[in-house]
């Protein structure tokens, strides 16, 4: 509704935009805020104890004013606001907008609102945005750890106020907290045997920091693929990147520089296995020939790079849909179970290792153990 503002000493004046709200209703209807509420909360038609006068002239002037009923002034009373908070680490890449579509859907068809903030591996991004959800009083949250966070301070405090939430992708050892998350201590050994399988022997890992639980815990399989292999873990083939195309272009000058050479790579993050194959194009570094690369989480651009990538394709879709399950059974304070949900990952086979004569795909078979869980804390 656009109402005419007159400025003081002026003598002119300006159309301003105003936002109508549910005393101007109740005041162009002539009935109380409190009838205009009870009217406009249910569908027209339905039984509720006003006259159909009454209901006609309320709802003809939430129209006329262009009233739209406010879910958060709703949910101040009634302690709901229809509305889940989601914080992710980046939206740079494929991996997290796919898991929000998911999470949203799910949300959407059980009549909740997402509002997302993308905290850019930044903790403190991430901590002050949880904050202001908290003030606008969301239903609940699914959070996407940022790798700088390493301190679940934070997360036991929403847990001490009983705040419902879910942690997706990375979590903290030794913690109650709901959380989804998928199987990489196993993607990450398929991906080690994998290229000990073509013959590899100078497997080198780059990852983020270890106190990040899924650099951690793909880690811990990659090192146990290894020693399973009969190969040593070599100190000088453990590197860490941020997960980034950049960082990945940095990180060849590193591998080009190491006596001998590694002639495999197994990357925790598409990003930065990218990086390197498109640096590797520009040096001629021959892939797989030289150097066999993998990345992890089979985003969209590893399918259509100039050599297209072997990666670990974790199930986005799934991951969106599980948590959002989650947090809704958390909303309504049911039992969630398992509070800790591990998704299969699969091995996805392409040119950036070589084609095997084996199937071009393995998905894991078996159910995650309270070990696993644990691992991924």
């Amino acid at each position: 509704m656009k109402r005419l503002v007159r400025r003081a000493g002026t003598g002119t004046s300006k159309v301003e935009e105003h936002i109508a709200t549910l005393h101007d209703v109740a005041k162009l209807a002539a009935v109380s805020p409190s009838t205009v509420s009870r009217i406009l909360k249910v569908k027209e038609g339905e039984p509720i104890p006003f006259s159909s006068e009454t209901q006609t002239r309320v709802r003809h002037a939430a129209t006329r004013l262009g009233y739209r009923p406010s879910k958060l002034a709703r949910g101040l009373v009634g302690s709901r606001t229809g509305i889940v908070g989601l914080v992710v680490p980046s939206l740079e890449d494929s991996f997290f907008p796919g898991i929000t579509a998911a999470l949203q859907a799910t949300l959407n068809a059980s009549g909740y609102n997402l509002l997302l903030v993308d905290a850019k591996h930044d903790s403190s991004i991430e901590s002050r945005s949880i904050d202001d959800f908290l003030a606008w009083r969301v239903d609940g949250l699914v959070i996407a750890p940022s790798q700088s966070t390493v301190d679940a301070a934070l997360f036991w405090e929403l847990w001490r106020l009983d705040v419902p939430f879910v942690l997706i992708d990375r979590t903290f050892a030794d913690t109650p907290f709901f959380s989804v998350t998928t199987d990489d201590r196993t993607g990450a050994m398929q991906a080690t045997e994998h290229l000990i399988g073509l013959g590899r022997t100078r497997i080198a890992c780059v990852g983020s920091a270890l106190p990040v639980s899924t650099a951690r815990v793909r880690h811990a399989g990659y090192a146990e693929a290894l020693l399973r292999g009969g190969l040593a873990v070599d100190p000088r083939y453990d590197l860490q990147a941020e997960p980034t195309i950049s960082a990945g272009a940095v990180l060849l000058e590193r591998l080009l520089a190491l006596r001998p050479m590694p002639d495999a790579l197994f990357c925790f993050s598409d990003m930065v296995a990218i990086g390197v194959v498109e640096a590797c194009l520009e040096r001629g570094v021959r892939i797989p020939d030289d150097l066999a690369v993998i990345g992890y989480a089979d985003l969209e651009m590893s399918r259509f790079s100039k050599i297209r990538l072997t990666t670990v394709r974790q199930p986005r879709n799934a991951i969106g849909e599980t948590a959002a399950r989650m947090l809704l059974r958390r909303i309504a304070r049911e039992e969630v179970e398992p509070a800790q949900a591990v998704l299969p990952v699969e091995l996805i086979v392409r040119e950036s290792t070589g084609m095997p004569a084996a199937p071009t795909s393995r998905k894991t078979k078996r159910k995650a153990t309270k070990h696993d869980r644990d691992q991924h804390g």
